[in-house]
């Protein structure tokens, strides 16, 4: 029998109480061996947590270590690849590519290559937002970047090399609660009506039974979406945070207030609709194409192990339709994803990239 064809990716995940610098190592030792010798030309690191402590010596260590002259380095709530996962812990996800893979550097000239992108949500300004289609995560204050051993003032981007444009699959992981009505009454970002209805009032009655028994109302969990006028079903509304409740005006405190022409709804995370929507996406993407040779994975913070009660079901999936295939990706604060022609930022939800080799496409 022949040998397996090489795999040009590799993944290492560490996880554990050393410091950045000793799991970055005990991640390589996992990744370097699974490319069989095969060239590196392009790296991505990734650290848990945002505030962990990067010695710009220790990636032009790296860099000497791999004979690799890109690198991509970022703090982030928390890691996966395929092998697993960690938020909120000391840990280090590696992924290394060899030829046709590598990545380069975003030139004025891009015109429709996805972007991998990465910054924090104070840098997602409305030009750098729109310009080529993105995908990615944003992260809070905390979070930093690196180009080789330089650090980034600004967001972290690279072009994906060798590979032809990703397949995506989105899983938003949201339960609407009611049909979309018109924001009839709010007072900066206290929301008082919906058409005829009173707020708080209003998303009592529509609260799943099995939430209404718990007695108390979970914001952590529920949402108001809000849809623009001509906004089209396949663009994913805006979801906006319940801050508190306000009893003696039966209203409910936003994050922000509505637009005044929107029309708007409450929702609920559930994980029971995660998964199934994790489930489709990924189904559809495994009927789709071949197996893809790696991925990029974006998660809210919100989809960990303990939104599931136990462990990360969106992971589980993957690795249950995606076997072995190599992956790597952050929880974040928010993701961004091309959808409709148009930059999104969403929340809450898993996006996958699924990349292959340009070759198997032609």
């Amino acid at each position: 029998m022949g040998r397996a064809p090489l795999r040009p990716v590799s993944t290492g995940l560490a996880i554990g109480p050393q410091a950045p610098q000793e799991l970055l190592h005990r991640a390589l030792d996992r990744a370097v061996p699974k490319l069989a010798g095969q060239p590196v030309s392009a790296a991505l690191c990734l650290f848990s947590p945002t505030l962990a402590q990067i010695a710009s010596e220790a990636i032009r260590q790296v860099m000497r270590q791999l004979a690799c002259l890109r690198l991509l380095v970022a703090t982030v709530p928390g890691v996966i690849t395929e092998e697993g996962y960690a938020i909120g812990e000391n840990a280090c996800a590696v992924l290394l590519l060899a030829p046709p893979f590598g990545l380069s550097p975003v030139t004025a000239q891009v015109q429709g290559q996805t972007i991998l992108s990465m910054a924090r949500l104070e840098q997602c300004h409305g030009a750098w937002l729109q310009r080529a289609p993105r995908m990615g995560f944003l992260g809070g204050r905390g979070t930093r970047f690196w180009q080789n051993a330089q650090p980034l003032p600004g967001p972290c981007e690279a072009l994906v090399e060798g590979a032809a444009s990703p397949q995506a699959a989105y899983s938003p992981g949201i339960r609407p609660l009611h049909a979309p009505l018109a924001v009839s009454l709010q007072e900066g970002n206290l929301l008082l009506r919906l058409e005829r209805y009173s707020a708080l009032p209003l998303l009592a009655q529509n609260l799943p039974f099995s939430i209404r028994e718990e007695g108390r109302l979970p914001l952590e969990r529920l949402l108001v979406g809000e849809l623009r006028p001509g906004q089209s079903s396949a663009v994913p509304p805006q979801w906006i945070n319940i801050r508190a409740t306000d009893l003696n005006r039966s209203g409910l405190w936003l994050e922000r207030s509505l637009a005044a022409d929107a029309r708007a709804f409450f929702a609920l995370r559930d994980p029971q609709v995660a998964e199934r929507d994790t489930r489709i996406a990924l189904g559809a993407a495994q009927a789709g194409q071949a197996a893809p040779a790696f991925a990029w994975v974006f998660s809210s913070v919100g989809r960990d192990g303990a939104f599931f009660s136990g462990s990360d079901r969106d992971h589980a999936l993957w690795q249950e339709f995606f076997p072995g295939v190599p992956c790597i990706g952050a929880y974040g604060l928010a993701e961004l994803a091309p959808i409709q022609d148009e930059n999104r930022i969403l929340r809450y939800s898993k996006a996958f990239y699924l990349f292959s080799a340009q070759t198997e496409h032609r």
